[in-house]
């Protein structure tokens, strides 16, 4: 396999084929906040875990139609969708190289997806926090 940057004709096996060596293979940013990073880098499938997330939330916080079954629903359900956000982030830098190869270099790319890891992490911690102080009751 040559090192040449791949290009959106270079067909589905550039899809497939790992990115070169300083892009990473796990994409903090795509795990921690798959809508947001999904749009900003043309995967709108990342969209999709907001609906989900929203939907874990409803079924875990609202009426339990079915008792205690409504509630171990909600979690295998989250489990199930933090799973396949781990798949999405495993495979998100090589599609996003994919869609992004030839118009910036390797290391410009890694850095990129390296400052979308840490406003990954910010935006989970700052929302553990806001949530946490509208549990204690500092939000109202």
């Amino acid at each position: 396999m040559s090192d040449a940057p791949r290009t959106p004709d270079a067909g589905l096996d550039a899809v497939f084929a790992d990115p070169p060596p300083p892009i990473g293979r796990f994409n903090w940013g795509a795990f921690l906040i798959p809508p947001i990073w999904g749009v900003a880098n043309g995967q709108w499938p990342g969209v999709f875990f907001l609906a989900l997330w929203v939907f874990i939330d409803n079924v875990l916080r609202g009426p339990r139609p079915f008792g205690i079954w409504s509630t171990v629903a909600g979690i295998v359900l989250a489990g199930v969708t933090i799973g396949a956000q781990a798949l999405y982030a495993a495979n998100a830098n090589r599609i996003a190289w994919y869609r992004m190869a030839g118009r910036v270099s390797p290391e410009r790319f890694a850095r990129r997806q390296r400052l979308w890891g840490i406003a990954g992490g910010v935006t989970v911690v700052g929302m553990g926090v806001w949530i946490t102080l509208f549990i204690l009751g500092y939000g109202s």
